[in-house]
């Protein structure tokens, strides 16, 4: 195996010219940088990540957590973080966690075993206690799409409450007699924000408990398709609209694609509302109404967040971010006013 010391004699310098080279070192002249950096590509040498850590303290990697890559918010969300922090020369670790707490915290234990330099959580299962005791560490830590009170740790998310209260708006203008919220996981702060603004929404605006109901869900297509499905098969929907707020575009395009299956019409019969405003979602049939969510954005204030706390000096103070982005109702063809 190629080592440090072979890259020096081919490139005629020192071992610790090589090392500065690696590690990006601005004092090094541009003749020595271009031998070395010569030498390494002949040579395919690899560095030992673990071991140059030993001396810089980093490793350049990240841990990222995200409930579900088949979502495509999440997978949006992650190409963007990713694409960020590549820039600046890092890298990541993913992990797919399914809601499943008790694999976040196997994740979080393996990826602190690797040295990772940071983590980035994306509505996780995990409890409070449990990520501020991971944040105790010394570990820089991002948290989005929730709240945790803690000093230690940064917080991104969107306003969930607003968005779901301006897409419950929307279906009650549309003038739809009946409402149905499709709702997310139990442990997701998400959609426990969404829920109780889509019955918030219908109080204020004097709808009674009788002309709606919340059906559970999963953040899944599959299971959306199942539980409208179940619902159509039991409401009677002679003279009526019914309104359906998705949990999110996952959800929503699972709806479609089933109301559209029964042979019913939307948006006349059944309007459909989503949430994320993902890339597909202007291309679904028909188009659909969402509430969007800045996806890139986000992406690219939390791997700024985090390399901006991984390469603090040790005398620097930093205040923790607390940052909620606003969201904006995007109207298009899966809802229709009567």
């Amino acid at each position: 195996m190629v080592s440090i010391n072979d890259v020096a004699e081919k490139a005629n310098v020192s071992i610790s010219t090589v090392s500065r080279v690696m590690n990006k070192n601005a004092n090094v002249s541009k003749e020595k940088e271009k031998a070395v950096l010569a030498a390494v590509e002949e040579l395919d040498y690899i560095p030992n990540g673990l071991a140059r850590g030993l001396v810089t303290k980093n490793t350049n990697s990240v841990g990222i957590l995200i409930a579900d890559i088949s979502n495509m918010y999440y997978s949006s969300l992650v190409k963007s973080i990713e694409g960020t922090l590549n820039q600046k020369g890092y890298y990541t670790i993913i992990g797919n966690t399914d809601w499943d707490s008790k694999r976040e915290n196997d994740y979080l234990r393996y990826l602190i075993q690797k040295q990772v330099d940071g983590f980035i959580l994306a509505s996780t299962a995990l409890d409070y206690e449990t990520i501020d005791r991971f944040s105790r560490k010394g570990i820089p830590i991002i948290v989005l799409d929730r709240e945790i009170n803690s000093k230690r740790i940064d917080k991104i998310r969107i306003n969930d409450y607003e968005g779901a209260y301006k897409a419950t708006e929307h279906l009650i203008d549309c003038n739809y007699d009946y409402f149905v919220h499709l709702r997310g996981p139990e442990n997701a702060a998400t959609a426990i924000d969404r829920c109780r603004a889509f019955k918030q929404c219908l109080k204020d605006n004097g709808i009674s408990s009788d002309k709606y109901e919340v059906l559970s869900g999963r953040f899944i297509e599959d299971k959306a398709r199942e539980h409208i499905s179940e619902f159509l098969a039991r409401f009677e929907l002679k003279g009526r609209r019914v309104g359906v707020f998705a949990a999110n575009d996952a959800t929503a395009f699972g709806i479609l694609k089933e109301v559209k299956n029964k042979g019913l019409i939307i948006p006349d019969q059944v309007g459909v509302v989503g949430f994320d405003d993902v890339n597909f979602s202007s291309y679904t049939d028909p188009p659909l109404t969402t509430v969007n969510r800045p996806i890139k954005e986000i992406g690219k204030i939390t791997a700024n967040t985090l390399i901006e706390r991984i390469e603090k000096k040790d005398e620097e103070i930093f205040y923790k971010k607390n940052i909620t982005m606003d969201v904006k109702l995007i109207i298009r063809e899966s809802t229709k006013k009567a």
